[in-house]
């Protein structure tokens, strides 16, 4: 898959047929449905399927202050589109100047000019251009003067429930990630590397990884069962229960993620490993005293063993609707 950091980066030859243009956070069963639907469009025009997405978030530049947390980071979010088997995924700084574009000039210079595609598929509610006044009948009009096709995509459900990012959000937010996993297709989870903490999990015979994790969206402070993989995406899934939270029972003031893998392993400060949140065991809660407090995480490290060994598959790859 190519990725491409601008519009003006395509080289002329690079003959992406099929674009779908949006956020894409977590790439979600909805997200991958759409990567499926311009695969198939773009392999009957004898093209490349692209996708079109925006670095930062444009709510961060038009309204900060109801920009949402994000499930991925920007590389998170290559991998998993390249995962969909796409041709090509171009990141278009999302700037003032580029906020202030009208519909008509985004659909010129963007999509005419910049990815030249024979067909746009987007969603049913799309909106572009300044104060968002750009939808989809304006786009198919000004596909038919311009050379492409418009298609448009009706909402994926799963379960009967319609799948979006910010639904899948608020479950995580809420600490559902088994139901938030479903929907994501993946479990949601954090990645950084793992340093140097307060050292009380030695103390208490359970070490744990302390992850210096990005600014994105975690889980309600609990107990989780959960998969850590080390040093990238590639290596085995090893069973763990991390705890998110403030560590009540110390007095904690900050949010940490710390994850203790329950088969051991290798001294992991200084790596980099993935934390993948399977399902939830416990909120989070004061004890009495470490004594209290191991016997509770030795009740949550049996949990977290079954909690894994019954977990429901994913739906990696489902139908398209139509």
């Amino acid at each position: 898959m190519d990725i491409y950091r601008d519009v003006e980066s395509i080289p002329p030859d690079a003959g992406l047929a099929a674009l779908t243009i949006g956020n894409f956070d977590g790439v979600h069963l909805a997200h991958r449905e759409i990567c499926r639907l311009i695969n198939r469009e773009a392999q009957a025009r004898g093209g490349r399927s692209a996708v079109l997405t925006f670095d930062p978030h444009p709510l961060s530049v038009i309204a900060p202050e109801r920009m949402p947390s994000l499930m991925t980071t920007l590389e998170e979010k290559l991998a998993r589109l390249a995962d969909q088997g796409l041709g090509a995924v171009v990141v278009q700084p999302f700037t003032p100047a580029l906020a202030k574009t009208e519909a008509t000039e985004f659909i010129r210079r963007i999509i005419r000019e910049g990815v030249r595609p024979a067909l746009v598929a987007v969603g049913f509610n799309f909106r572009f251009g300044k104060g968002r006044a750009g939808d989809v009948a304006l786009l198919a009009a000004e596909g038919a003067k311009n050379g492409f096709a418009v298609k448009v995509i009706e909402p994926f459900l799963f379960e009967e429930r319609r799948v979006s990012s910010t639904e899948i959000r608020a479950l995580i937010a809420g600490g559902d990630v088994e139901e938030a996993g479903l929907r994501l297709g993946q479990y949601h989870l954090v990645e950084g590397p793992v340093i140097h903490g307060e050292g009380r999990g030695r103390t208490i015979g359970i070490p744990t990884a302390n992850v210096d994790y990005p600014a994105l969206l975690l889980p309600a402070n609990g107990v989780y069962a959960c998969w850590v993989q080390v040093e990238g995406r590639s290596g085995p899934r090893l069973p763990a229960v991390a705890n998110v939270g403030e560590r009540p029972t110390f007095q904690g003031r900050r949010v940490t993620v710390e994850a203790h893998l329950l088969e051991g392993g290798a001294d992991l400060y200084g790596r980099t490993i993935r934390v993948e949140f399977v399902a939830r065991i416990r909120a989070e809660r004061k004890f009495d005293g470490p004594d209290a407090l191991v016997a509770q995480i030795r009740t949550d490290i049996a949990a977290a063993r079954e909690k894994l060994a019954q977990a429901r598959p994913l739906p990696s790859s489902l139908p398209l609707n139509s």
